[in-house]
């Protein structure tokens, strides 16, 4: 079985200097949590198990799908984790009350798969929840990213797959905005001491392994003298749509 491994990308619960990004996280499973009633529920991308785990202590069946194994313990939550494809998904279609898939499609430089199967397992009847960063407010420096998205963008990708499609943003509370921005102007700091863009000729393998030490780097010198400002899902509210959210967070339903 593979093993979740630190990337600097992928979360895992219990690291202080991503509690921050870990509430943002947890903010759109909190939404979410709010949708879950009259059947099952699928996580599409579910990672390291945190989020699907979550779910799994509000009461609907919780399936959780992603090409990696999750953290050990969230398999003891009560959701249940499948290792497969996005392509070859061993699930009956119109299955799911509620499809969950958070921070999977600026992964994805072709989406069409992976948005034809949440229309595909959602419920005529149901839903399907997406987020994603919000373009205008990225560093751009992610080598995990191949395309992130405009609010407008992300909801002309959305509606050939379903009938009604809201976009909303997600929003910081103003202690984290200046966490977040603080943080923004180290990366761009580091970014400055490459100005020919180097780094895009260095071998992928050798790109993510700076890019794990960089996260970790920017957090530590981020951190105040009393470390990591707490954060909690609540500092990052649903909220209409601005151009500063952090994340774009869609909801869709009636699929096609």
């Amino acid at each position: 079985m593979s093993r979740v491994l630190f990337t600097g990308e992928r979360l895992h619960e219990g690291d202080a200097l991503f509690g921050v990004d870990l509430a943002r996280h947890h903010a759109a499973y909190e939404f979410a949590k709010t949708h879950m009633a009259g059947g099952p529920v699928l996580d599409l991308g579910s990672g390291s198990g945190y989020g699907a785990a979550s779910l799994a202590g509000v009461g609907p069946r919780v399936i959780g799908v992603d090409r990696i194994e999750p953290d050990a313990k969230n398999r003891g939550s009560g959701a249940l984790f499948v290792r497969a494809d996005i392509a070859a998904l061993p699930l009956a279609e119109r299955r799911f009350k509620l499809v969950v898939s958070f921070q999977v499609i600026e992964h994805l430089l072709d989406p069409e798969p992976y948005l034809n199967a949440i229309a595909r397992f959602a419920r005529e009847d149901g839903l399907a929840i997406l987020t994603t960063p919000n373009l205008l407010m990225s560093d751009g420096v992610n080598p995990f990213h191949v395309h992130e998205y405009r609010g407008d963008e992300l909801a002309e990708a959305l509606t050939p797959h379903f009938h009604e499609v809201e976009v909303w943003g997600v929003g910081m509370s103003p202690p984290i905005r200046q966490y977040m921005a603080d943080r923004s102007q180290r990366i761009q700091r580091i970014m400055r001491l490459d100005p020919l863009r180097l780094r895009d000729r260095l071998p992928r393998g050798f790109v993510d392994k700076l890019f794990a030490a960089g996260a970790l780097l920017v957090r530590r010198q981020s951190a105040g003298p009393d470390g990591t400002p707490p954060a909690t899902p609540d500092d990052f509210p649903i909220e209409p749509l601005r151009d500063d959210a952090i994340d774009l967070l869609a909801v869709c339903r009636r699929p096609r």
